[in-house]
């Protein structure tokens, strides 16, 4: 009796696949593995969008306390302002000899200026910044309120218009000297 010829209650014995299922088996692992990449470029985006935030909220923060540590000159409203890439601040060089008052303002703010722009090889944290800072403004004693704002651009999915688009983002921080 031929092997191939072997029947089976009266029908012929199937042996491997057909080329419609292999095809239907690989159409169905396609489309599994493009939903698996597609959720795992919107994972990638998501988790970029949570780093720049918490850069954000991190460098607001540093500002904060760099304001803390120079209380007499924030209390002068001299850190209030509105910064970004193209403001122009010094370096006033005197790290070395000890900085004071307004020169602790400029290195202050030169020192966060080039954390922004990834100075000296390190990777640029924020793109686009914009640093706001804004308060006091009433007796220049402690207990005045400062906001501290940093913005950046940042790419995002746009219901209502159907595409990606570049948004502005912030963190804002209100804080007590």
């Amino acid at each position: 009796m031929n092997g191939f010829n072997t029947m089976i209650n009266g029908a012929k014995a199937q042996r491997g696949m057909t080329l419609i299922e292999i095809l239907v088996t690989v159409l169905v692992l396609a489309v599994g593995l493009l939903g698996m990449a597609s959720l795992t470029v919107g994972s990638l985006k998501n988790n970029q969008g949570a780093f720049l935030r918490t850069q954000g909220t991190v460098l607001a923060y540093d500002m904060a306390d760099r304001m803390r540590a120079n209380v007499a000159e924030a209390l002068n409203d001299s850190y209030n302002g509105t910064y970004d890439k193209s403001s122009s601040i010094t370096d006033p060089a005197c790290e070395a000899s000890g900085c004071k008052g307004s020169e602790r303002v400029n290195a202050d703010l030169f020192a966060w200026k080039r954390q922004m722009e990834g100075a000296d090889g390190k990777m640029a944290l924020l793109p686009d910044w914009k640093l706001t800072i804004a308060g006091g403004g009433g007796p220049k004693t402690a207990g005045n309120v400062y906001t501290i704002t940093v913005t950046w651009k940042e790419d995002q999915w746009s219901e209502a218009k159907g595409s990606m688009s570049t948004e502005d983002q912030q963190t804002v921080i209100e804080f007590t000297l």
